[in-house]
């Protein structure tokens, strides 16, 4: 029995669909489900997201994205606003984020209001937030950084971390799901509670 059904929505930065970021994103959402969770992996490949162009037109609006940028971000901005968790899936690419999750990111700048005298609330403050990253490398081969703009995004942005994952010197699905991957997805969903 879980005393409150979460809302968790995966956002999948991998240009491949059915890679290694995937099945780790997908072994996740399917542990939070067993424990009785409203779970949703949402692909970035294939749509339209465009990087943050630095208009400002979203400071005009205090309560709501105001992203002046019309495209498929529209259509995430009410998902994450809406979620109880927000899981961030990526590999590693060139010692970042993948470019599909960068310009999503980028994206979240609107969340953040910033009234005249400097300070700035966030509308996704209160909100879970984890991360899962895939790499080729080991954990500090690229992984290290990612992991630490994470934190740094979800500090700014007020949301409550909930840890990460890294799988690193992945070749294939069946590298992600290694034993002692499957107990670190058990105490990853665990903290979510």
């Amino acid at each position: 029995m879980v005393a409150k059904k979460l809302r968790i929505y995966g956002f999948l930065g991998s240009p491949r669909r059915k890679g290694n970021t995937a099945t780790l994103l997908e072994a996740v959402l399917r542990e939070a489900r067993k424990r009785g969770h409203e779970t949703e992996l949402i692909h970035l490949m294939g749509r339209k997201i465009s990087g943050c162009v630095e208009c400002f037109a979203c400071q005009k609006v205090m309560d709501e994205p105001g992203c002046a940028i019309k495209d498929d971000m529209q259509e995430m901005f009410p998902k994450m606003l809406s979620a109880d968790c927000i899981l961030l899936a990526t590999p590693v690419f060139d010692w970042s984020f993948s470019w599909l999750m960068k310009a999503f990111l980028d994206r979240t700048y609107c969340l953040a209001k910033y009234a005249e005298d400097g300070t700035y609330t966030s509308l996704l403050e209160g909100k879970k937030c984890g991360l899962l990253v895939t790499a080729a490398g080991d954990e500090f081969d690229g992984a290290d950084l990612v992991v630490e703009a994470y934190r740094r995004i979800v500090e700014y942005h007020r949301m409550e971390y909930i840890g990460h994952i890294v799988v690193g010197n992945v070749n294939t699905g069946e590298d992600v799901l290694r034993p002692g991957i499957k107990r670190k997805i058990k105490e990853f969903v665990k903290n979510m509670l």
